[in-house]
């Protein structure tokens, strides 16, 4: 028995669309880790659905400037089992690189793995 559900609900029906579109209109990244040659791991928010029938999530996590995109993927997040619509790189309004993925029926979260750009082997 989950005894948080009660405490999430509200935040999750009126705040967490909210902060899920202005993450995802900031293109902001959570920072999740450094590799040990110096690439950055990186996720995206956790995606919204929509309130269509197929309820469609979609998250975008873009490399930070000075970086290269090296490769990216997708998550199902909170136990969700969902169709994966879409997986694969995108570029921004702002010409940086990242990775778009999106799902139906269940909550996406997208990452992506950046390299420095002044790394010699580029």
């Amino acid at each position: 028995m989950n005894t948080f559900k009660g405490l999430f609900r509200p935040l999750h029906a009126g705040g967490l669309l909210a902060v899920s579109a202005v993450a995802l209109t900031l293109s902001t990244a959570l920072p999740t880790g450094a590799t040990p040659t110096g690439a950055r791991y990186l996720a995206g928010p956790v995606g919204a659905r929509d309130a269509t029938p197929r309820e469609v999530s979609a998250s975008a996590v873009y490399c930070p400037d000075g970086t290269l995109l090296q490769s990216g993927g997708y998550s199902l997040e909170n136990g969700n089992t969902g169709p994966v619509l879409a997986s694969h790189p995108v570029v921004g309004p702002d010409g940086r690189k990242g990775w778009y993925a999106s799902a139906s029926h269940a909550d996406v979260r997208a990452y992506v793995l950046c390299r420095s750009a002044l790394d010699s082997d580029s």
